[in-house]
């Protein structure tokens, strides 16, 4: 009996591999952390269940989910980082959700506008916290409207609560961590920039260009979107709402990423750490299990001149003076124009 219970177990571990590989797409196990209006309903209500509204006062207070807290006028990712865009210290990231009255055991479910990256930056660094429950609502304030689901002007207020981190820091790339593995194949780079950024021909640091890692691709975050155009045609006006913004299905998605081995690292990084907070998610939602987010990201990178950079391209300091002298030479115009007025 107990050899043949043995066999079972052996046939059913099997048979769950199988499941897991042959999925390509999608968690390991049922579990999901980019979630939608209908999972937001269901759940943001149960006992333990916080919601955080992750945008700024001047958005959050024309109306936000029912039962949502806030993290601070800034916005969710501008508290809990520097001013540099920098992961905070562990402890003050436990004093501002713990004020927050967010326990690292709450299931959280982040959201904020459709597409932005703030949330995300907040999920990021929940994740690293060891938050075993995070969830982000992507479709955010866009979706629950156009469910034309009730809005409130009421943040909650929920009682300090003791934050106590449990520091994954297996989330959290350094620059120390990339200098170590840019020759090792295992370990996959996902620059998340523009395609501009990534070729050194839109320069953001002292340096453009891309990390000189023998495992890197890039791959805008925007790409996933339905419409990777989408915040661009917004800003110009050419359409009126964010539904471009909207996740390729699990196929889009799938045949996005399809250079990466799920089965080995994955470090996204960006410019400050920020959009690859995005491509972080939504790697994390098809089940990458080894998914890094490179903090210092290219801000960092590109100005130490000590660290490789492929497709190298400088910062142009006489080009960029001589405009701010033409500039300053056009205020001065300016102001006696409108002093002789």
């Amino acid at each position: 009996m107990e050899k043949r219970y043995e066999k079972w177990a052996i046939c059913r571990a099997g048979l769950r591999a199988a499941v897991v590989v042959c999925a390509g797409i999608g968690t390991a196990s049922a579990h999901h952390v980019i979630v939608d209006t209908d999972y937001v309903l269901k759940n943001k209500d149960r006992p333990g269940v916080v919601m955080v509204d992750a945008r700024a006062a001047g958005d959050y207070k024309k109306g936000l989910i029912p039962g949502a807290v806030v993290l601070g006028e800034k916005g969710g990712a501008v508290e809990l980082r520097d001013v540099d865009a920098r992961i905070l210290p562990v402890k003050k990231l436990e004093k501002i959700l713990g004020d927050a009255g967010i326990k690292r055991e709450n299931e959280i479910i982040v959201y904020g506008a459709k597409g932005d990256t703030g949330p995300t930056v907040v999920f990021w660094i929940l994740e690293y916290l060891g938050v075993e429950k995070a969830k982000v609502y992507l479709g955010g304030m866009d979706d629950w409207a156009k469910a034309k689901q009730h809005l409130t002007n009421d943040v909650r207020k929920l009682a300090p609560a003791q934050f106590t981190a449990k520091v994954r820091p297996e989330v959290l790339a350094t620059t120390e961590f990339v200098k170590k593995n840019l020759h090792n194949k295992e370990v996959q780079f996902l620059d998340s920039r523009t395609v501009k950024e990534s070729a050194g021909e839109d320069i953001r640091a002292l340096r453009g260009g891309h990390i000189a890692a023998v495992n890197h691709v890039n791959i805008p975050y925007e790409s996933a979107w339905v419409d990777p155009e989408a915040a661009k045609k917004l800003a110009e006006k050419k359409v009126q709402d964010r539904e471009g913004m909207a996740l390729k299905d699990a196929a889009g998605i799938k045949e996005l990423y399809k250079k990466f081995d799920p089965r080995k690292e994955v470090v996204a990084y960006c410019q400050t750490g920020t959009r690859s907070t995005q491509t972080y998610a939504v790697l994390r939602e098809m089940g990458y299990q080894k998914v890094r987010n490179y903090d210092d990201s290219w801000i960092v990178w590109g100005s130490d001149l000590n660290l490789p950079v492929a497709d190298v391209s400088y910062y142009d300091f006489v080009k960029a003076n001589t405009a701010l002298r033409r500039l300053d030479a056009l205020e001065k115009k300016l102001e006696e124009l409108v002093a002789k007025k």
